[in-house]
């Protein structure tokens, strides 16, 4: 009987399920579900493209296979179409473990192959050199240019993300004791901090816009008594862009590969940055930064004790 009802079900009624499951029961947060969304969008616009049923029956090996090659003809990278395939298969997933389908069509299906990328740094004499020309920036709006520092150091001495920094809230400060609590993901980590970002922080919270009912460290400078959006992030990294000297990209994330480079550098073991750094997995850790410093592991083959 089920299979019968299940053959019927559209499958726009039964993504809507699968994102009410998602909110609801997994409590997943609103970027995941908006990515289940640009996964599965393209593959309806496909099925109606090719007049094909927009029942759950259509999620066959054969028509993902179809969707996923007209992607990669269409000029989609591998790792675009990676994206896709995990968003869709979790979906899948769902439909095989509520009985509305009998096995995953995944099963069939396999992943293109990358190209190992690995991941853009700053080395420690441009992290330095960043960290001074935001130091060096006009001081026209002391708070302003006080919360600017702060975050800057946040990203360089932390390794955290962009979203957990704007998440961050009064509460989750602890300066005293030297850490900041962090949620990502539905887990909370903490954060040790040094001297350096211990003293930034202090000095912006001193000059920090009192704002009512908001209670995220960082706020605007300007008359809306709002949380610092991640547009005015982006504001800092365009300025700092326009200032240094060096060419290589600027972004958050690359802030947090330079953290994990650095310190992978400087000796602190993997598992310690796996935690650092959020990753829920060490393979995550391993994948991204072992792999990067060639340095390191020339310096490694130096100490071996026969070499002469």
């Amino acid at each position: 009987m089920l299979t019968r009802i299940a053959n019927v079900m559209k499958i726009q009624d039964a993504f809507q399920e699968f994102i009410n499951y998602s909110l609801l029961e997994r409590c997943l947060e609103p970027t995941t579900i908006n990515w289940y969304k640009r996964s599965m969008n393209p593959f309806c616009r496909y099925l109606r493209y090719k007049v094909i049923k927009s029942d759950i029956e259509s999620l066959t090996t054969l028509n993902l296979r179809g969707f996923f090659v007209s992607q990669r003809v269409n000029g989609n990278s591998p790792r675009t179409i990676i994206n896709s395939m995990q968003g869709i298969k979790s979906f899948c997933s769902f439909l095989v473990k509520r009985g509305y389908l009998s096995k995953n069509p995944f099963e069939g299906l396999e992943k293109p192959k990358l190209t190992r990328r690995l991941p853009e740094f700053l080395d420690e004499e441009e992290a330095r050199d960043l960290m001074r020309v935001c130091l060096d920036m006009p001081k026209y709006y002391k708070s302003r240019w006080s919360r600017n520092v702060a975050i800057l150091a946040l990203f360089l001495f932390t390794g955290i993300r962009k979203k957990e920094l704007l998440s961050l809230k009064l509460g989750d400060l602890n300066l005293e004791r030297g850490y900041i609590r962090v949620f990502a993901k539905n887990k909370e980590r903490l954060i040790p901090l040094n001297e350096t970002v211990k003293e930034y922080l202090a000095d912006y919270l001193k000059l920090r816009p009192k704002r009512s009912g908001v209670d995220n460290i960082f706020v605007s400078t300007n008359r809306k008594a709002s949380a610092l959006t991640g547009q005015g992030i982006n504001i800092l990294f365009k300025e700092l862009r326009a200032k240094i000297k060096f060419k290589k990209k600027l972004s958050p994330q690359i802030l947090r590969h330079t953290f994990c480079t650095l310190m992978l550098r400087n000796g602190v073991n993997l598992r310690d940055i796996q935690l650092l750094a959020g990753h829920s997995d060490i393979s995550t850790t391993a994948r991204f930064y072992l792999g990067c410093d060639d340095k390191q592991l020339k310096q490694a083959v130096d100490r071996h004790p026969l070499n002469i």
